[in-house]
Parts: structure tokens; C-alpha cells; sequence
């Protein structure tokens, strides 16, 4: 079964004023669920808890890489960031070597990269 959410990946910078609303509320919930002030979710996220409080209130839309940020600092799937809708968390969360894994291959330059997926798909029997 394919699922397809309401939001392609590039539209994200598209959002009503109503949908906006609903991420900030989703990001507040979030952080309040974690027990984190603003100032200390904020923190990893390189972003001032005035732009955060805009967000919250739906005054703001953050973009797609502060999308993609929260996501990762708060282990979140895209999809239920964006829309609501999914499982708020993966449900295969990534290992520490996992994570580590991807940083690396994420810094690597695109043909390097491609070089060793290819690689360790060879590898792992995974078909190219």
C-alpha cells in the first residue's frame, strides 16, 4: 500500500496560513511533550526562541531545511511534521553507527558518495 501525504517534499514554502498554523501547534506540542523551554529547543536548531515563538503561533512558516532539522535533532518522520499524519517517530529509529553513517555519506561530494553506495551495496548482496 503507497501512502501519499498532502505535501510534496518541494512544496513545503506553499503552506496556508491554517496549515502553517498546524505545524507551529505540531512543533509546540513536540517541544512541550519533550519538556524543553524554547531556549533549549532552540539550541540545536541554530534558530532565536523569537522566531521559534512566531512559528508556534502560526506567524511564521519555518522552511524546508528547519523542517528537515527538527526532524532529525527529534527523530520525527517527515510526513507527521509536515502534515499530521503518519507515526510521529520512525518506526525503525536509526542506531548511533546508523546516524553516523549518514553524516558521513551526507558530507561526502555526490560522485564520491555514489562510488560507495554502489560499493556497499555490492557488498551487502542489495541489488544496484
Amino acid at each position: 500500500m503507497s501512502y501519499l501525504h498532502p505535501f510534496s517534499f518541494r512544496d513545503v514554502h506553499r503552506l496556508s496560513m491554517e496549515e502553517a498554523i498546524d505545524i507551529g501547534q505540531r512543533i509546540k506540542k513536540l517541544r512541550r511533550d519533550l519538556g524543553l523551554k524554547q531556549a533549549d529547543f532552540v539550541a540545536a536548531l541554530d534558530i532565536s526562541r523569537s522566531y521559534l515563538s512566531k512559528i508556534e503561533s502560526g506567524k511564521e512558516q519555518p522552511g524546508r531545511e528547519l523542517l528537515l532539522k527538527i526532524a532529525q535533532e527529534y527523530n520525527l518522520t517527515f510526513d507527521w511534521l509536515i502534515s499530521g499524519v503518519g507515526n510521529r517517530s520512525p518506526l525503525y529509529p536509526l542506531t548511533d553507527q546508523e546516524i553516523q553513517l549518514l553524516q558521513a555519506f551526507r558530507s561526502l561530494p555526490s560522485e564520491e558518495a555514489e562510488t560507495h553506495l554502489k560499493l556497499m551495496l555490492q557488498r551487502s548482496g542489495l541489488k544496484i
